[in-house]
């Protein structure tokens, strides 16, 4: 005040000026000063003016822009902006800071036409648009859409706006907002890739035991073929001439027919699982470790576990079954969650590369490594009370098919690590 007082002095100016004042009882009030020179022939004279008190006006305007400041900070961190506008003549009565930022337009340039929002629209989706805000209009109701848009700097993004029509106004008065849905469709999209992931690996998971028990099937097709041996010695000794039987040759026969089918149904249900065929491919072990991380998530998370994940800044892509590497590594995992289901802890999967290999290690805080620890990794070998003993012997198959190699060991502390090892170079 002081200043302003002395730049009236020397300057013969008006003013306009609010100003706090303390009362003697102690209020503070806020008070607005208005004055004007009077001159006489060009000659300063006097000052006239008057004194408002402003101060419900003040802390109303006060109390309004705290207001608007945590609107527009909830709608930043929301990224929800607000509008209003008249879809028919095109003209925006409102458009939030983060109704612009949304489309990738700079707040502090001031309104922005009609068009320039709605040109952003992808081509693909602006004629869909186009035709639901004309029924909308038409029919005066409320509307709620999708689409893309192309941000000035290319990004493509998802918004939903959701339009209310105010019949109070004239036709086509729309008031609504606008938020962008780009992190939920991508989430939406990830979480469709893990479904189909979990399903390739539940399906693969199950070819592979097959796989393993070929043995005990190879034990059940033995059985028919054996007998059907026994029966074709049966027939030819029943069609000798010397002793000719042909009820007991019929019946031989018939047998060995049934014997027969019996074989190749047993070989048919066994090659169904195989049909599909595994198919090598540039892999990032980065990228599958992530994958098994968020699919297996809720369940270490349901037995208090946490998982950590350590990519080496030196890991090189190799050529791998990428659905067989997911496999192993879910094992693995698994095999680490059922170790610490009982005490929680701390599940770490790593790679590194290390001597022409990459290394990749899961390390649990669990149990420990049975005292069969030698045999862990041999078919129907388990420690589960439901366990089949057959996932470190897939394991260890897929990991040798890669030219790599497995194994485990105790931790210092509690707990056990098992790692694995592929070629750089794998091919």
């Amino acid at each position: 005040m002081e200043e302003t007082i002395k730049r009236m002095h020397e300057e013969h100016c008006g003013c306009d000026v609010t100003k706090r004042i303390i009362r003697p009882n102690g209020d503070v009030r806020y008070v607005r000063c208005v004055a004007v020179p009077i001159l006489e022939e060009g000659l300063f004279k006097a000052m006239h003016g008057t004194t408002i008190d402003v101060t419900d006006h003040e802390l109303l305007t006060q109390e309004l822009r705290r207001e608007r400041a945590y609107l527009a900070e909830a709608q930043r961190l929301t990224h929800t902006g607000s509008w209003a506008c008249n879809l028919l003549t095109k003209q925006i009565f409102h458009s939030s800071d983060e109704n612009a930022r949304l489309y990738g337009f700079d707040p502090s340039q001031g309104p922005l036409p009609f068009d320039r929002f709605f040109n952003s629209i992808l081509a693909e989706d602006e004629s869909a648009i186009k035709l639901k805000l004309e029924e909308a209009i038409t029919a005066g109701a409320d509307y709620d859409v999708e689409f893309r848009i192309r941000r000035a700097d290319g990004a493509i993004r998802f918004l939903r706006g959701i339009g209310h029509h105010t019949a109070s106004q004239e036709s086509g008065h729309y008031v609504g907002i606008t938020i962008d849905i780009t992190d939920l469709r991508r989430a939406e999209v990830e979480r469709q890739k893990l479904q189909g992931l979990e399903s390739e690996l539940s399906r693969v998971n199950r070819i592979s035991m097959m796989g393993e028990v070929a043995a005990a099937l190879a034990h059940e097709i033995k059985q028919p073929i054996a007998a059907a041996k026994i029966d074709a010695k049966v027939c030819v000794g029943a069609l000798t001439e010397d002793r000719l039987d042909l009820q007991t040759a019929r019946d031989a026969a018939a047998r060995m027919a049934q014997e027969a089918a019996w074989a190749s149904d047993v070989v048919g249900r066994t090659m169904a699982l195989f049909r599909k065929e595994t198919q090598r491919e540039l892999v990032s072990i980065g990228a599958v470790m992530r994958e098994m991380a968020v699919l297996l998530h809720q369940e270490a998370t349901t037995s208090s576990i946490r998982i950590r994940n350590e990519l080496g800044v030196d890991v090189p892509d190799v050529t791998a079954d990428r659905v067989q590497l997911q496999q192993v590594i879910m094992n693995l995992m698994l095999n680490a969650i059922d170790a610490m289901k009982d005490s929680g802890g701390e599940l770490t999967i790593a790679a590194h590369r290390a001597d022409g290999e990459i290394l990749i290690s899961v390390r649990d805080t669990g149990v420990g490594l049975p005292a069969n620890a030698d045999h862990i990794f041999e078919s129907f070998v388990t420690t589960k009370p439901h366990g089949t003993g057959m996932g470190l012997a897939i394991a260890r198959s897929i990991v040798e098919a890669h030219g790599g190699r497995l194994w485990a060991t105790s931790n210092d502390g509690p707990g056990a690590t098992f790692l694995f090892a592929l070629p750089a170079d794998a091919t």
